[in-house]
């Protein structure tokens, strides 16, 4: 990593909150000093639980290319998940700057402090970078990947980078959030990272003030932000979505509010890695991807789900937690169609709603409720019948002006039997003002 920012504009500025502020020269200056004087450590497995994101950064540039591996976890995870984890991980150290985590796995606080952490492991060189599902469904597992793997599509254009400025408002330990990271950091580019306690107000008046050009989103996050006070002053170039579904309503919104910007939706996981882009304006992919996929990757369906080829995952979950590729396929957990010469994301297949037999996706009913035009977010969930196992249920936020919501309840009941199977219409509507994203900026699913 470290050789990659040596090719930056020293001068340039790299990263910035609102507190403080890294140039391209000092961020290289402290992480070389840090290796230097880190001592005997080649091959350390380290796990990272670092709130500050300019400590993070100096400390993955010093540390890229000595530790064995880089075990990156949220800072917003409790003291047991984070020993169990370190634990699982088989870390000789933990680096945090929390004063509450557990003591059985030595704790530091500076980098420095790693050259008295006896190691004594057969380096090969390649660090690891080791991440945490989001545990939606459990307790999260660690997946390796090696530097290469995270950065394959990464564009390393330093011309142009110096005239980004890319805005991060994922947690930067999450996939999504550290290939935001790495792209504005390798490309030479300017990285604004609002506090996650600011209000997402604050938060976009923060990156508007910052003159952010590209900004990367959940489709969830993105229809708050449309929803947001000081939106309509970002001056954006470059809109990514990833996480979720993305529907041609959040795309066509998006490509009115912010017309001078390219829209992307892009598929990735932290099980699969770097997967591929797409650009066009439309929901799902081109089915040309699957006999012609994108540099690196290979698609299939099988039995309605996706899967996706890429050599450099890991085979098996870290710590014993079972398969994750086969010959290098990784079962991606979402149903797909082909419809038109596109294939849809239908939903999770572990979401299913079971309504007497009949399979329901939520995804697919919320991006019809969410094309009403009196609707702004939306979230189906399953709601238990003693009768029929499941009822299909949902929660509304309408746009700003529409108050009367019996009449809206009355009028989506008619709107969406004439657009769905029986089984599919809401046999609930709740309305409501708000809307919970998780961690990894997804809707909070669930009754």
């Amino acid at each position: 990593m470290l050789d990659h920012l040596q090719l930056a504009d020293p001068l340039g500025l790299a990263l910035a909150t609102e507190a403080s502020s890294l140039q391209f020269q000092d961020l290289i200056a402290e992480a070389e000093g840090l290796r230097a004087a880190l001592g005997e450590v080649r091959g350390i497995r380290l796990f990272l639980n670092i709130a500050d994101p300019v400590a993070a950064v100096i400390a993955l540039a010093a540390l890229d290319g000595v530790a064995g591996a880089l075990i990156l976890s949220s800072p917003t995870l409790d003291a047991a998940t984070v020993a169990v984890l370190a634990a699982r991980a088989e870390a000789d150290a933990i680096l945090s700057d929390r004063n509450d985590l557990l003591e059985e796995i030595p704790v530091v606080h500076r980098v420095a402090d790693l050259a008295l952490v006896p190691v004594s492991r057969v380096f090969g060189g390649a660090t690891d970078w080791v991440m945490t599902t989001s545990g939606t469904t459990g307790r999260p597992k660690l997946v390796a990947h090696g530097l290469d793997s995270l950065t394959r599509t990464t564009k390393q254009d330093q011309l142009r980078g110096r005239a980004q400025v890319w805005g991060l408002l994922y947690d930067y330990t999450r996939f999504a959030g550290l290939q935001v990271m790495l792209q504005s950091l390798l490309s030479g580019a300017v990285l604004g990272v609002p506090s996650a306690d600011l209000s997402l107000e604050g938060r976009i008046a923060f990156l508007a003030g910052m003159g952010v050009t590209h900004l990367s989103a959940t489709p969830t996050f993105w229809r708050k932000v449309l929803m947001t006070p000081g939106a309509e002053r970002l001056a954006l170039r470059q809109i990514t979505l990833g996480g979720e579904i993305a529907d041609d309503t959040i795309l066509s919104a998006l490509t009115r509010r912010y017309p001078g910007a390219r829209v992307s939706h892009i598929f990735a996981s932290t099980e699969a890695g770097v997967g591929f882009s797409v650009t066009d304006g439309r929901a799902g992919f081109p089915v040309i991807f699957l006999d012609e996929p994108p540099l690196g990757i290979g698609l299939q369906i099988r039995d309605g789900r996706l899967f996706i080829r890429n050599e450099r995952v890991a085979s098996h979950y870290l710590g014993g937690e079972g398969e994750l590729a086969c010959d290098g396929w990784v079962d991606t957990g979402d149903q797909v169609r082909v419809n038109d010469q596109r294939v849809l994301f239908l939903g999770r297949s572990n979401g299913v709603i079971n309504v007497g037999g009949d399979k329901v996706h939520p995804e697919e009913v919320e991006a019809v409720i969410l094309s009403h035009p009196a609707v702004e977010m939306v979230r189906v969930y399953a709601k238990k019948n003693p009768i029929v196992g499941a009822l299909v249920a949902t929660d509304i936020m309408p746009r700003p002006g529409c108050s009367d919501h019996a009449a809206l309840r009355e009028e989506l009941k008619h709107w969406l039997a004439t657009r769905l199977e029986r089984h599919k219409v809401p046999a609930f509507i709740r309305i409501v003002e708000e809307f919970e994203t998780n961690a990894a900026g997804k809707l909070k699913r669930g009754e």
